[in-house]
């Protein structure tokens, strides 16, 4: 998995990419991080970055204090947890007590409250997320054939546009239709799934003006996966 990383670059976060970044990498993910950024604005190769992401985790700790007891945090941290949110990825929010409720979108996102003063019971939590992450996984399949790839992208903004999967496991269970995401990516299309159970076949299937389009149950750890119009 590629887990993008928002958090405050200052002496005091410096325990994230100390402590954090070795788990991530211990159950053999990468973690990806935006730039330094001085202003108040992420760039678009960060939410570039985010796009391609498999999860993010979003650390929303002190920055700036408003009052005795409050604080604000960091705006790109923020506005990178809201871009997770829009694009639909898995997303864990670790905010720091003290920290105003302020900012970024609404959505679905796993909360993990933070004390500098108990960081072991954060550590662990952010272990179990991960392995809750890796039981359910993120995957993203580059769509083929070309020749369809061509068809369809210029239906990307058509709202009639739907995509959807099925999951298969290893039992023969076949799972209800979930909504999917086509995804532009460079090199073509590609289509996104959450919450896809590891050991499993996925069969996608793609609709648009009265045609559809269908794939096979496929591996999810294959790169690609066809469509043939039924």
């Amino acid at each position: 998995m590629k887990i993008f990383v928002a958090f405050g670059y200052n002496e005091r976060d410096k325990w994230i990419p100390n402590l954090v970044f070795p788990i991530i990498k211990a159950f053999g993910d990468e973690a990806l991080t935006g730039e330094d950024i001085q202003g108040e604005q992420i760039t678009d190769a960060v939410i570039r970055e985010i796009r391609q992401s498999n999860a993010l985790m979003a650390f929303l700790t002190r920055r700036d204090k408003t009052n005795e007891n409050r604080w604000t945090t960091h705006r790109w941290v923020t506005d990178e947890l809201s871009n997770a949110i829009a694009f639909k990825l898995p997303v864990a929010e670790i905010r720091e007590a003290g920290v105003d409720e302020q900012g970024g979108s609404a959505g679905y996102r796993q909360r993990i409250m933070y004390n500098e003063s108990e960081r072991d019971k954060c550590l662990v939590d952010i272990v179990k997320t991960i392995g809750n992450w890796h039981s359910n996984a993120t995957i993203q399949l580059q769509l083929l054939p070309d020749e369809w790839v061509q068809t369809i992208r210029p239906l990307l903004r058509n709202p009639g546009l739907r995509c959807i999967y099925q999951t298969l496991d290893k039992s023969g269970t076949m799972s209800d239709e979930i909504p999917g995401t086509i995804l532009p990516i460079t090199g073509g299309l590609f289509v996104r799934a959450n919450n896809v159970p590891r050991m499993s076949l996925i069969r996608i299937r793609v609709e648009c003006s009265g045609k559809s389009w269908s794939s096979n149950f496929e591996n999810i750890d294959a790169l690609s996966i066809r469509l043939q119009q039924e």
